[in-house]
């Protein structure tokens, strides 16, 4: 039999098992909505802010030719920051004007057109003039800010903690306040954005290759052993190694379809990745390769489906044990062990390529294609040798 009859019999082989179809692309894709829905966007990425300030002096008003230091702020805010929009400003010197202008901003805030009420205290000047002071006699003391956000969204709280030290640290470099100098850190070295799908992104690593590992590999474990006709293929001039071509060849195809509807769905539910998308693209191909090279390898060893099924198992777990996903693997033997799995390599290329920016790391990726082709050669050998009834 030719090379491409055999490769369009397996695609119609494939096409009839339904639940291994299902299993292949509803499974990542359910799997990737839920990650998506539930993490959505993340935070914004910056906050509208109202400031109410309490100091005694109005707004515009200028002590000895400067202006006083929440106007500073105000400014501050308005025109150099990035982690936040202005929206208004009120000076409050009294109580009542303060609780009506808090009012007025809390409505602001229930109705999502501000994300953050700043407060400058009372004594908010006095507190900085002090802190600037290089008279030794004048008791220095920091600063107070309050702020107020909307605390139903909880991603929100965490992520203002951050965002706020944008404006303080721009504020204490404006006015000399070096002693008590804050930092910019919005997001750690190597970290999602806290306004990224930061969820949906860190379990890219653990999630992708146990998916598609298992997936494919489930797609191949029964493609050999659950075929009645092979057998009788045996009486004809078709070698065993067309019928490992041909299977390999159309589940590449089926594997790419996956890949491509993964990588569709996490553009969609916001994919951060620094580095490469081909790159990306790539090391989920590589990933399939690999699923489908040791379902083959489990098909052409097992006797029965059942023996399939239970070896797909087994073959599973000690690829999630001996990943080095889980601390497993500190011994040199057991490290050895793991450096002849695919899954390791596969988390490790992911998160280099998508939160460090690193290019594909080509040693790790050359690993991936020597087990794909020794497991494929290992399921050649073993269905060469295997006698089959007829």
């Amino acid at each position: 039999m030719q090379l491409g009859g055999l490769i369009k019999k397996e695609f119609g082989r494939i096409k009839s098992d339904k639940r291994t179809l299902v299993l292949l692309f509803f499974i990542p894709l359910i799997l990737i909505i839920i990650f998506g829905l539930v993490t959505g966007g993340g935070p914004t990425k910056f906050f509208t802010a109202s400031i109410i300030t309490r100091d005694s002096m109005p707004l515009g008003q200028e002590v000895n030719g400067t202006a006083y230091y929440d106007e500073i702020f105000i400014s501050t805010v308005r025109d150099n920051c990035s982690a936040f929009g202005f929206h208004s400003a009120y000076n409050s010197t009294t109580e009542q004007e303060y609780d009506s202008h808090y009012a007025k901003c809390l409505d602001l805030l229930k109705n999502g057109v501000i994300g953050a009420i700043i407060i400058l205290p009372e004594n908010f000047t006095e507190s900085v003039e002090n802190a600037t002071s290089s008279n030794p006699l004048v008791k220095s003391v920091n600063p107070v800010l309050i702020y107020a956000i909307d605390g139903s969204d909880i991603e929100s709280v965490n992520a203002i903690k951050m965002a706020i030290q944008e404006p303080l640290a721009l504020f204490r470099s404006q006015v000399g306040m070096l002693n008590n100098f804050t930092t910019i850190m919005p997001s750690l070295e190597f970290s999602v954005p806290f306004w990224e799908s930061q969820m949906l992104n860190y379990a890219l690593g653990l999630m992708l290759p146990l998916i598609i590992i298992g997936t494919t590999m489930n797609l191949t474990s029964l493609s050999i052993v659950s075929e009645g006709p092979l057998a009788r293929m045996m009486l004809t001039p078709t070698a065993k190694n067309e019928i490992i071509l041909s299977k390999t060849i159309a589940n590449i195809v089926i594997m790419t379809l996956q890949a491509t509807e993964i990588f569709v769905m996490l553009s969609f539910f916001g994919l951060y990745c620094l580095g490469s998308l081909f790159d990306f693209y790539a090391t989920l191909l590589l990933t399939g390769l690999c699923g489908i090279s040791i379902g083959l390898f489990i098909s052409a060893l097992a006797t029965t489906e059942q023996a399939a099924n239970q070896m797909y198992l087994m073959f599973f777990i000690v690829l999630i044990i001996f990943s080095g996903m889980f601390g497993v693997g500190g011994t040199d033997e057991m490290k050895f062990v793991t450096s002849l799995l695919p899954l390791g390599y596969s988390k490790e290329l992911i998160v280099s390529i998508t939160l460090r920016g690193a290019p594909m790391n080509m040693l790790s990726a050359f690993k991936m294609v020597i087990i794909s082709l020794v497991f494929l050669l290992l399921a050649y050998l073993t269905y060469r040798f295997k006698k089959v009834e007829v």
